[in-house]
């Protein structure tokens, strides 16, 4: 039974990733990243990956912020104060990761975590473009970190598509919904 839920966390994820690499406003690309983020957290645990973790994590965390900077009137001692507790408990996990891996290092654990710097990087972008060319990147580096689960290939393999599609088309420059 746990092998099905993790083929279809699997499966779910690589839905989520196609949308959040499909929109051309930040609002819906922020939209689609939280129900990836919840996705993946409960795959990424039971996988066992745990720079995956703190990615989807820091991805909720991320785009909570900027979603309430960006897009709401919540004033700014709030979202600091929650930004810094949310991240707070995400340093424990990173502990705990960085821990683990310097007990035993991998290569693909390595490129995991290089990969989680780019999304974190790409996600904390206001500008699309910027976005883009750090998910290009990470999709290349991703192909390796995680070679060998045939979801993550896929995701990676869309991402490198997707985005350098977007990267070069002149018609995929952001447009932002009439409010």
């Amino acid at each position: 039974m746990l092998e099905i839920i993790k083929e279809v966390l699997g499966w779910t994820s690589v839905a989520f990733y196609i949308s959040i690499t499909i929109f051309n406003s930040m609002r819906f690309t922020r939209y689609a990243s939280f129900g990836s983020a919840g996705n993946d957290i409960v795959w990424s645990i039971l996988m066992g990956w745990w720079p995956k973790l703190i990615l989807n994590l820091s991805v909720g965390v991320i785009n909570t912020y900027r979603y309430c900077k960006d897009f709401t009137s919540t004033s700014k001692r709030v979202l600091d104060f929650t930004a810094a507790l949310m991240g707070c408990g995400i340093l424990y996990i990173i502990y705990f990761a960085v821990s683990n891996f310097i007990a035993n290092p991998t290569l693909s654990v390595g490129l995991q975590f290089m990969d989680l710097g780019l999304i974190v990087a790409a996600l904390s972008m206001k500008q699309l473009d910027r976005y883009r060319l750090l998910m290009l990147i990470s999709g290349f580096v991703g192909m390796f970190a995680y070679y060998g689960n045939a979801q993550m290939m896929i995701i990676k393999a869309i991402v490198i598509g997707i985005m350098s599609y977007k990267l070069v088309s002149p018609s995929q420059r952001e447009v932002e919904p009439a409010k």
